[in-house]
């Protein structure tokens, strides 16, 4: 097809230019448009959706590929993101090696229809946090919300990740472009190893960061503890922690204090309201904070904390987030139709992990259910093959897609490169971007298609300050 052809096929396109005002008051110019692009290609009919975008020009002589930005979520915005500094610093870094494309996904941002789930509900927290009594509260939120959709004329299954990979192809075609090179974590990573499936031709370069592989969309008890495990090392080594820290470690102390609260559930009494905090509540508020760098404390204390008896902070926390709403409808369109394979589901299901963890796929087994959605199919959920140059960054302390997940799609790509920022986060590439200065000049030869060669482990520079206990109950 020749690209006259394929821009006419690909949907309506409107820009101009537009000065966007940053956060710091600062203006940028940019060329800003929407796409038409079809509700559903599979289910065909008049409805339309509007994906905003910005395209900023390359200012190199001689422009790589253009890069286009994949946001995460799924559902947040690329065209809010870039008013602020650091995002803006990023998208001017990459200006400087290739036009720079930001859009936001159908259903998301300041796309139409823009799409929210307001409903909320109140959890009683004189009561065990019962996980039958949270899905009791949160499957009428959803239903309300999937009805007006619905009722709006919306076809909510046909907000998927195959729909939203052809969105970005017609955005390509629309703009002209060739190839393009794709940058995109989290939701944005799952995004962009469909695109390299569903249309291989069009890419030139990938980079991606706290992955979410194709079957990967459900959490990882197993992935989750050892995540946990490495986080916990590093307090252990401390020597500010370890004289506090019992002989068998964090997480044996945290097991701990969850049989002892399976037996016996605590109340504690904040300003004049009796909060009970049981077993369930500690496995959700296992993960709360851990890795954090710029707060290494906070984990270890709380745990230390419950073992001593001190209920306190937890009490307050499900006194805090006794209400209780949904995530916008992008979460649950994108996320229900990519599930995840059988397999996998099972194995998850009977992971002893989850003894500590709990059910932290409660939301995909207790509300997927009741949201129309189109299972992707287990094609969709194997692995992605392929040559394409692809850049994987990840952290050992990501605490939303454990590393595990990283090393299993590289495995697959056979022209990938795996870099592990040890102690690195759920955005490691900006851990290197801020802290690790080659980053730069070597992502921006890697993406001017040079054939580049990166460490395969980076200790993240940031150096962690453990303090010494404060606690009462440590005097």
């Amino acid at each position: 097809m020749n690209l006259l052809l394929a821009v006419l096929l690909a949907g309506t396109l409107t820009s101009g230019a537009k000065d966007v005002t940053l956060k710091n008051g600062s203006t940028a110019r940019v060329e800003a448009g929407e796409l038409q692009v079809p509700e559903s290609r599979r289910r065909p009919t008049e409805r339309r959706i509007t994906i905003p975008y910005y395209r900023l020009r390359s200012t190199a002589q001689k422009p790589a590929s253009p890069i286009f930005l994949l946001a995460g979520g799924p559902g947040s915005s690329w065209l809010d993101q870039f008013e602020s500094d650091e995002n803006h610093r990023e998208v001017e870094y990459y200006r400087t090696i290739a036009d720079v494309v930001l859009f936001d996904q159908r259903g998301a941002g300041h796309s139409r229809p823009s799409m929210t789930c307001p409903q909320t509900a109140q959890l009683p927290v004189d009561q065990p946090l019962d996980p039958a009594m949270l899905r009791d509260a949160m499957r009428p939120l959803l239903m309300a919300c999937r009805d007006h959709w619905q009722s709006e004329g919306v076809d909510l299954a046909a907000y998927n990740t195959i729909e939203n990979a052809a969105d970005v192809n017609d955005l390509r075609i629309a703009l002209g472009y060739d190839k393009i090179s794709l940058i995109g974590g989290s939701y944005g990573s799952h995004l962009a190893l469909q695109f390299m499936r569903q249309f291989p031709k069009a890419v030139d370069r990938v980079v991606i960061y706290g992955v979410e592989g194709p079957d990967h969309t459900w959490d990882n008890p197993a992935g989750m503890r050892a995540t946990l495990e490495r986080i916990a090392a590093e307090a252990e080594a401390s020597s500010e922690l370890s004289p506090h820290i019992p002989r068998e470690g964090l997480l044996k102390t945290l097991e701990r204090v969850v049989s002892r609260l399976e037996v016996s559930p605590q109340s504690v009494t904040i300003d004049t309201t009796r909060v009970v905090v049981d077993a369930n509540v500690v496995r959700r508020m296992a993960r709360r904070d851990a890795g954090r760098r710029n707060k290494p404390n906070a984990w270890p204390e709380m745990i230390l904390a419950l073992d001593h008896g001190d209920y306190s902070a937890l009490a307050k926390g499900r006194l805090d987030n006794r209400k209780v709403g949904l995530a916008d409808p992008m979460h649950y369109s994108m996320d229900c139709a990519s599930a995840i394979s059988e397999r996998r589901r099972q194995r998850y299901r009977d992971d002893p992990a989850t003894s500590l963890l709990g059910d932290i796929n409660f939301e995909y087994e207790s509300l997927c259910d009741a949201w129309p959605t189109e299972d992707l199919g287990d094609a969709f959920r194997r692995d992605v093959k392929s040559n394409i140059p692809t850049l994987i960054v990840h952290g050992t302390f990501d605490m939303s897609t454990p590393i595990e997940n990283a090393r299993e799609v590289a495995a697959s790509l056979r022209n990938a490169q795996l870099v592990e920022v040890v102690g690195g986060t759920h955005g490691a590439l900006y851990n290197l971007f801020e802290r690790w200065p080659p980053m730069h000049e070597m992502l921006a030869a890697f993406l001017s298609g040079k054939n580049v060669r990166f460490p395969r482990t980076i200790v993240d520079p940031r150096e962690v300050k453990f303090r010494a206990l404060e606690a009462t109950w440590n005097r």
